[in-house]
């Protein structure tokens, strides 16, 4: 019976192959099977839940770095002397034991000190600590051999800052652990979408996961601060490869109908990973052991790595149509279909065909790794797309990361993660009835509008008037967050199959340059005037408003698969243009 309904549908498919195309025939049934059914919840769940665990790590920074309710220099030789730390405070810092958080040190010969007792040592000073008309100078506590620093926590919390003294003069080197993971994002963006464009979805979703479960045991294990780093940097390259390959993987083989919810859902998993962030770090306070409970999870990748499959509308762009067919089909292409394709083939000519990947010589996969480029900034409606994603992906990054330093919604950084991923769900929920309703275009527009508009009421509020501060800030983190899920499904139908995950991967970089600027923003201009980043935000992110509306409206349209398939919707998209 089975073997009888098997021959029936091949046959169905070769009797419509005489008036359709083999290509046509694979992308008619996908279409069928993206638009519903467990086929397409498989692939929606398989690529959602990866991205859970990019907020993890990506996030941990804040518990990583928990601030002591005190900390002091502790100097060696009295230690080893027998010196308590309230002696060894009261003779070595100016205020001694009256005041925490303290950097520097009186600059004495404490190696003499330490062959006395403290009493011995106070009367052996000329003059008082605490004459300010005769005392010595100050220097950092570290600038002396063998110095460290004693922190005081709350019961048993640890983080880098204590294993590494990355506090006072060693500050910097503490923003640098963050640093260090936008930098990797920055490079992981464009550096897998080449590598997803080039070698496939799947290869460039399994390398990145690879990378993620290094770089979260190499954090773990860190013996030294650049182990450290280098887990981070692996994170940063990780994160940006998971997200762009699955998200990519998913929105070009979904049908119209389900893209738009679908593609605003994946974005939940950033947030819930937030959330589960904030349990999380509340029960587990050491940060060796808060990293590996962000670890274990991560080796459920290897799951995903083993079902995941390959996108067949990329297969279908790279020519590889045997393959795409048996992903569509779930069984070898017949024969005659076979047939069929090398008829189809040769008759394409020589200079308009694309050969597959296994008919390419070295030299000319070499050759197509730079005509990605070429091809995405050389037609001029091509190139006016990306160069405005570019801008509006940087400026959006840059708000959402000033947003996040300006706004103080709360003191405890447990309440503050989780608050943080509850707007974001909030902002993406209420998209997914938006987007039924409003083309990309539209919402872009509206949300940039909505987000720069609250930015720039906070200068008319009271400095005093804090909840009313609060309010607009989370409302203008609101509209960042929900036109960043939208802007990104806008991207990705924006492009043709075959450069798509590299517009994407280009545009993200955009935005790194943005999240690295903004702490800067913030923290030099910022201090000019407080006024200042708000207003930058808030221009910026009203002038993308407007340029978003000079970009084609994609929702309930197909996907293209080639550069010249894009430049053939000039003059329908020109039409459209002038009708909105």
């Amino acid at each position: 019976m089975t073997a009888n309904k098997e021959n029936e549908t091949e046959k169905g498919v070769v009797d419509a192959s005489k008036n359709t195309s083999v290509k046509q025939i694979i992308e008619n049934e996908l279409e069928k099977k993206g638009s519903g059914g467990m086929w397409a919840w498989i692939l929606f769940l398989l690529c959602l839940t990866p991205n859970i665990f990019n907020g993890f790590h990506v996030n941990s920074y804040v518990f990583l770095t928990t601030p002591a309710e005190n900390y002091y220099c502790t100097i060696p030789e009295l230690s080893n002397a027998g010196w308590t730390h309230d002696e060894i405070r009261n003779i070595s810092t100016l205020g001694g034991t009256s005041i925490n958080k303290t950097c520097k040190i009186l600059k004495y010969d404490y190696e003499a000190l330490s062959t006395m007792n403290y009493e011995d040592a106070i009367k052996s000073l000329k003059n008082d600590t605490r004459d300010k008309n005769n005392v010595p100078e100050e220097i950092n506590c570290l600038s002396q051999k063998g110095n460290t620093f004693h922190f005081d926590y709350k019961s048993d919390e640890t983080s880098i800052l204590s294993e590494w003294n990355l506090i006072c003069e060693n500050t910097a080197w503490a923003s640098t652990v963050q640093m260090f993971l936008s930098f990797g994002k920055f490079i992981g963006a464009s550096m897998f979408g080449f590598v997803s464009d080039k070698y496939g979805r799947k290869t460039s979703f399994s390398i990145a996961s690879l990378t993620y479960i290094v770089g979260s045991i190499l954090v773990t294990v860190s013996p030294t601060y650049l182990v450290l780093l280098l887990g981070r940097l692996c994170l940063g390259l990780a994160s940006s490869g998971i997200f762009y390959a699955a998200f990519t993987l998913l929105t070009e083989n979904i049908g119209p109908k389900i893209r738009s919810w679908m593609s605003i859902s994946f974005n939940f998993s950033y947030p819930l990973g937030m959330l589960f962030l904030a349990i999380t770090a509340y029960f587990v306070r050491q940060w060796r052991m808060l990293s590996l409970s962000l670890t274990v999870p991560a080796f459920l990748l290897f799951l995903h790595i083993y079902f995941i499959v390959e996108s067949p509308r990329w297969l279908l762009s790279m020519g590889r149509e045997s393959r795409a067919y048996k992903m569509v089909f779930g069984k070898k292409m017949p024969k005659t279909l076979k047939a069929q394709l090398q008829l189809e083939k040769s008759k394409e000519p020589a200079i308009v065909r694309k050969k597959s990947a296994e008919e390419l010589t070295f030299g000319e996969k070499f050759r197509r790794s730079f005509s990605i480029l070429h091809a995405l900034y050389g037609p001029a409606k091509l190139r006016k797309r990306v160069i405005i994603c570019h801008y509006t992906w940087c400026m959006t990054s840059l708000c959402y990361y000033v947003t996040a330093l300006n706004a103080n919604i709360g003191s405890d950084r447990y309440i503050y993660v989780a608050a943080t991923g509850t707007v974001d769900i909030l902002g993406y929920l209420s998209l997914i009835f938006i987007m039924k309703y409003v083309g990309r275009r539209k919402a872009c527009s509206a949300l940039f509008f909505l987000a720069g508009s609250a930015l720039l009421s906070v200068l008319i509020v009271p400095s005093d008037q804090k909840a009313v501060m609060t309010f607009l800030a989370m409302l203008g983190r609101y509209g960042i967050t929900s036109v960043y899920a939208v802007m990104t499904l806008h991207t990705a139908e924006m492009f043709p199959t075959e450069i798509r995950n590299s517009a994407l991967g280009i545009s993200s970089t955009c935005a790194h340059i943005g999240g690295i600027a903004a702490p800067y923003v913030v923290d030099i201009l910022g201090k000019i005037q407080k006024f200042i980043p708000t207003t930058i935000c808030g221009i910026s992110v009203l002038i993308a408003a407007m340029l978003v509306l000079l970009q084609p409206e994609t929702k309930d349209k197909h996907l293209t698969d080639h550069v010249d398939d894009a430049e053939d919707e000039k003059t329908e998209q020109g039409v459209e243009l002038q009708k909105s």
